[in-house]
């Protein structure tokens, strides 16, 4: 589904990722967890190609692309069409403030897909009932809690109908009591089979839900393997001291 290849990214002389390669089973749910600064979102963005990699190999199905010295940059067409396939959600909900939730989540449909607006509102109203909002559709953002907002955020990707959704640190803005909605619906996606990458310093949810866990620091993937290899075993002592700071008792068994 996902392959990324030696990806190198830097920021002047900051080089965020070294040679990063990850590969994503259709169907799958995929965290990257480590500390902060070491290159999880950067990664998602050069997945989603908000940010070109310096060099590297990035493929999602049948779209793939050479990034280094000697290769051509990418055109506006070829952009468009590969991130139409990926639906992209952020810490930072970036909701219309202008528009009403419907709004926001046919926003895409209407003005990229060129989808009459009968249509994509049909399609609008289905994913917010699918993130539980149904009822909210006239509501103003202003008018939403954070929990909400970001279930909008989710709804407004998945109406693009994308191959992957990629989810950077999508409840780091909230309220802790407003965190458990927003991971029940990513449950929920992960049960539906939605190919999903997620940046998360949710270590319980990444324990209980996962099927591949990657482990980063310093721009490198350290170790990466199930849910129960990493969490329960770590094989490498910078992942070991990163874990350590999280109790027995907040890395439940997985459920199946």
């Amino acid at each position: 589904m996902i392959n990324i290849d030696s990806l190198h990214k830097s920021f002047g002389a900051l080089q965020v990722l070294r040679g990063v390669s990850l590969h994503v089973e259709k169907g799958s749910v995929t965290c990257l967890v480590g500390p902060s600064g070491s290159g999880k979102s950067t990664l998602l963005r050069c997945i989603n190609l908000l940010e070109i990699p310096d060099a590297g190999h990035v493929r999602l199905g049948a779209r793939g692309f050479n990034f280094g010295a000697g290769d051509r940059p990418l055109s506006d067409r070829e952009l468009a069409a590969y991130r139409a396939d990926t639906g992209m959600v952020f810490q930072h909900f970036n909701l219309f403030p202008h528009m009403t939730v419907l709004g926001n989540v046919v926003e895409g449909l209407v003005t990229v897909k060129r989808m009459k607006a009968a249509q994509a509102h049909q399609i609008g109203r289905a994913q917010l009932e699918r993130v539980g909002l149904s009822g909210k559709e006239a509501e103003h953002p202003v008018r939403l809690s954070g929990g909400q907002k970001q279930r909008v955020a989710i709804a407004r990707a998945l109406a693009m109908n994308p191959e992957v959704l990629l989810l950077d640190e999508i409840t780091s803005a909230l309220d802790p009591e407003l965190v458990d909605d927003v991971l029940a619906v990513i449950r929920r996606l992960a049960h539906d089979g939605m190919t999903m990458i997620l940046v998360t310093h949710e270590m319980a949810f990444a324990r209980n839900v996962c099927d591949q866990v990657l482990f980063m620091a310093d721009g490198v993937v350290v170790e990466e393997g199930t849910a129960e290899q990493v969490f329960d075993a770590p094989r490498m002592q910078r992942t070991q001291q990163f874990l350590a700071r999280y109790s027995r008792t907040a890395l439940p068994v997985r459920r199946g």
